[in-house]
């Protein structure tokens, strides 16, 4: 059969056509696909090699069911606040890391990325028929990316995982040394306020400085609980303060939280800490105490307590310490508030989405009090804001208060699934118990398998 010279040509024309079409395939990059009218989607890909993205979507509206997609331990994908979610993926050859949001349709969308990367980017529902973009992006609203924008926040360290808790008689290195076990992320430490102002606006933050200096030779992230409230006969509180902090009925001393003073100068100790610290990437941030004060009723009254005024102190000292630490978590323990136990989602509305990770001190699931009046927070504001709960030493001997189990006490495994499924915490906190009591009971040991099995876990 002979073919025709312009027919040869015409084929040329198409071969050559099609060859540089498949050769404008992209293959690698980050793919901004919008599912619906609220929903969108962010999907990194690449077919080989490795590739990074790290970026933030503002919005002028709240974004909510955030959901990270094939997230690994380095990836993070989270609301930096109620409009502005961070994302901060690497993904290998053959890989897909990614996030899901929702948005009301009316939102003016911005991406940005806040890395140095360069990775292409582009809009549309698939890499084939997508449109090549560059950043920023205006997503929705044709002046969503306008300079008059603020800059999205700083993004927060989010180490998510399994932590270990020092006891209060365990706070040398050597101890903390041990503690580094498979799956641990960091490491949780009781620094006393006195120790740590021991003059009126005088800080001495050395063994803070050189636990964070160990942090970092050991690979490992530091929280740093600051105790106003004794279980021992300890004092707290800087000398200054002691008019503030009377004897609690656990047998040590409790400060006065909502007078304005300690406010006042519990707000200056964090600042201080966060000017010294924020920037160090192994400290993770603060932790408060439990909300718990166990002071009587004739010493809350003589101190004029009110559960409003205790509700509006920790809004206060939350909400300030966010700001003192504008990269960096704040822990807040809560289980009871005296008077006013509804207060509690009142504090939490009030910092949801600023920093302040939501927790309490026991994972004990047949503790009907914590059940009724706790536990409930944790459904309440989970998506709202980060979770966490830590496995105190009567957690590891509560018996099974129900039929249906196998052993008297609750396992480890049975003590991790109920704090990740019914509590959905994204920290998982392990008081170092190193010895089971009674006997029969757990200890740390038996919980290390648990903590090695699953270093990173979804709520």
């Amino acid at each position: 059969m002979k073919i025709s010279a312009s027919l040869v040509l015409v084929l040329t024309f198409i071969l050559s056509s099609l060859a540089a079409a498949q050769a404008a395939t992209p293959t690698r990059g980050l793919l901004i696909t919008r599912v619906n009218s609220q929903q969108w989607q962010l999907r990194l890909v690449t077919p080989s090699g490795v590739l990074h993205f790290s970026g933030v979507v503002e919005s002028d509206q709240a974004m909510t069911a955030v959901q990270g997609y094939r997230l690994e331990a380095a990836d993070s994908a989270k609301l930096l606040t109620p409009t502005s979610l961070g994302a901060t993926f690497t993904v290998r050859a053959g890989g897909t890391d990614g996030v899901d949001f929702t948005v009301a349709s009316s939102a003016r969308l911005c991406l940005r990325e806040t890395g140095a990367s360069t990775v292409p980017l582009y809009l549309g529902d698939s890499l084939q028929d997508a449109v090549a973009v560059t950043a920023p992006v205006p997503l929705a609203g044709t002046d969503a990316c306008d300079d008059d924008t603020p800059p999205p926040p700083p993004p927060r360290k989010f180490h998510a995982g399994q932590w270990i808790v020092m006891g209060r008689d365990a706070d040398s290195q050597g101890l903390m040394t041990d503690a580094i076990k498979p799956g641990v992320t960091g490491i949780v430490k009781r620094y006393s306020w006195r120790a740590l102002e021991p003059a009126q606006g005088t800080y001495d933050f050395s063994e803070l400085a050189s636990d964070l200096d160990w942090a970092a030779a050991n690979g490992m992230r530091l929280i740093a609980m600051i105790e106003d409230k004794t279980f021992i006969m300890e004092r707290p509180d800087p000398a200054y303060l002691d008019e503030y902090t009377p004897r609690n009925r656990a047998g040590g001393y409790t400060m006065v939280r909502w007078a304005p003073t300690v406010v006042t100068r519990f707000n200056a100790l964090v600042q201080a800490l966060g000017a010294k610290f924020d920037g160090n990437k192994n400290f993770e941030g603060i932790a408060t105490q439990e909300t718990a004060l166990s002071l009587d009723s004739a010493t809350l009254n003589a101190f004029g307590y009110t559960p409003e005024k205790y509700r509006d102190a920790y809004i206060n000292v939350l909400t300030a310490a966010t700001v003192s630490l504008p990269t960096s978590r704040v822990f807040w323990f809560m289980n009871f508030l005296v008077g006013g136990q509804n207060y509690i989602a009142d504090i939490a509305s009030a910092v949801a989405g600023k920093g302040v990770v939501l927790g309490g001190p026991d994972v004990w699931p047949d503790n009907k009090s914590l059940e009724s009046k706790a536990y409930p927070f944790y459904t309440q504001f989970f998506g709202k804001m980060p979770l966490f709960g830590q496995v105190e030493n009567v957690c590891y001997s509560e018996p099974h208060m129900t039929s249906g189990y196998s052993a008297k006490y609750w396992t480890m495994p049975e003590l991790f699934d109920f704090a990740r499924t019914s509590l959905h915490v994204n920290y998982m906190f392990w008081v170092r118990v190193t010895r089971p009591n009674p006997a029969g009971a757990y200890d740390w040991d038996d919980a290390l398998p648990v903590i090695a099995a699953n270093p990173t876990f979804t709520p």
